[in-house]
């Protein structure tokens, strides 16, 4: 069987180069425009375009802040989506609140507020009087509420265990409570990692029923 041999002619149109096979089909650049053929043997053509970066002010605002806020909520990835349940799409929302709602200051002197970011959501009451203190040259934290359940119409239980979660804004990195410590213990404590500095330390409170189906709000304690 004699192989089936096609030859390739070259053609010049306004500076740019193009491929045509004695069998029809064009592939490569011709004018403004790109011809190439697919796995299926559809011939497509395609204008071809200039990527555009203005980089207008605005638009490096809009890249500063996004970039801002990736950097910020990365290493609450996991966290946010144990803390918001049912919704696979729940960090990239809380990336998208934060944008919104989270950022601060004027172009280029853009600063994230982490007291506005959320990290679980639900109808689980939560304690009242939530505080925080840190115990001076020492590493631990100690977490205090008022463990009594309220006539709030939200659900409550004694049982329910609390959630706690650490942010090192300089270090990038996170930590969380460990232990489980239910609502009526009315205190906690959580000790930082080596190298960790309270002042650049983010925490946040929440709830989980005691059955794991639900949470609570969470609370940003500093």
């Amino acid at each position: 069987m004699i192989p089936k041999i096609i030859n390739i002619v070259k053609i010049k149109y306004l500076n740019y180069m193009a491929r045509i096979k004695i069998t029809g089909i064009i592939s490569g650049k011709v004018g403004p425009v790109s011809i190439y053929e697919t796995k299926f043997g559809t011939q497509v053509v395609r204008s071809i375009t200039k990527a555009r970066d203005p980089k207008t002010p605005k638009q490096l605002a809009h890249r500063m802040k996004f970039s801002l806020v990736n950097k910020g909520l990365s290493p609450l990835n996991e966290a946010i989506k144990i803390g918001f349940r049912g919704d696979s799409r729940t960090y990239r929302k809380q990336i998208s609140r934060a944008y919104h709602k989270a950022i601060e200051g004027k172009y280029p002197n853009f600063t994230l507020d982490y007291s506005k970011i959320k990290i679980a959501e639900g109808d689980v009451q939560l304690p009242a009087d939530i505080a925080v203190r840190i115990h001076e040259n020492s590493r631990l934290v100690r977490f205090t509420w008022n463990p009594e359940i309220s006539s709030d119409s939200k659900y409550a239980n004694g049982k329910d265990k609390i959630k706690i979660i650490c942010l090192n804004e300089e270090l990038k990195e996170t930590t969380k409570l460990n232990s489980v410590v239910r609502r009526s213990a009315g205190e906690a404590a959580v000790e930082l990692p080596k190298g960790w500095v309270p002042a650049d330390t983010h925490f946040w409170i929440y709830l989980e029923s005691n059955n794991s189906e639900m949470n609570s709000d969470s609370v940003y304690v500093k």
